[in-house]
């Protein structure tokens, strides 16, 4: 609904776009949600890649200043040493100095590439963590275009399972009338029922 406001001695127009600029702002949180606060998430594993794009273009640019100093060797006139120097300096210094500028361009691509596969590994991590010690977890999912989407479903998939198993243990525990002392016991028990349940199916197996 559009609201014009004519108000003071310029009769400035105010404009009220309450569900528009409500749309406007959920769809930014929205694309704000999908977008990580944080790219540099695993110091170790970025940072290598970082260090060998830096290095790749340090001797990147070290091969071609060895080649264009061979080819002018080679093919220019005798003169001095140093004179060919100054001759790199005069034509491909330009160039040496425009690929300093580029490279944060490249340093800034390779983490942001990066993230999308250190990001889902990080979260992947930390909640493997919390299923090993006990804790509840949450489904996750992973934020469109990272790699290896299917980690979540697959990991989705084992934490619910370790989540039904775990109630079993604890119907187990509340329906037998013989009290455990550790979860290793009822483990055992567990473990025991289960081979007198496959030695009893066993032959209807064999027979069909």
């Amino acid at each position: 609904m559009l609201h014009l406001d004519l108000c003071g001695p310029l009769r400035t127009v105010r404009v009220w776009l309450p569900q528009t600029a409500f749309s406007f702002q959920a769809t930014g949180e929205a694309k704000s949600m999908r977008h990580r606060k944080q790219l540099f998430v695993d110091p170790k594993v970025q940072g290598a890649l970082l260090l060998r794009a830096i290095g790749y273009w340090f001797f990147c640019l070290l091969t071609m200043a060895l080649s264009l100093l061979l080819w002018q060797l080679f093919t220019g006139p005798a003169r001095l040493f140093y004179l060919h120097f100054d001759d790199m300096l005069y034509w491909y210094g330009p160039a040496a100095v425009a690929s300093l500028l580029v490279l944060p361009l490249v340093i800034i691509d390779c983490v942001r590439l990066s993230n999308r596969f250190a990001g889902p590994l990080y979260r992947l991590r930390r909640e493997l963590r919390r299923l090993g010690a006990g804790e509840t977890v949450k489904p996750i999912h992973f934020r469109d275009g990272d790699f290896w989407l299917e980690f979540a479903d697959e990991f989705n998939a084992v934490a619910k399972r370790v989540e039904q198993l775990n109630k079993q243990v604890e119907e187990l525990k509340q329906s037998s009338p013989i009290p455990f002392e550790s979860d290793l016991e009822l483990q055992s028990v567990a473990n025991a029922t289960e081979s007198e349940v496959d030695r009893q199916l066993q032959p209807a197996v064999t027979a069909s």
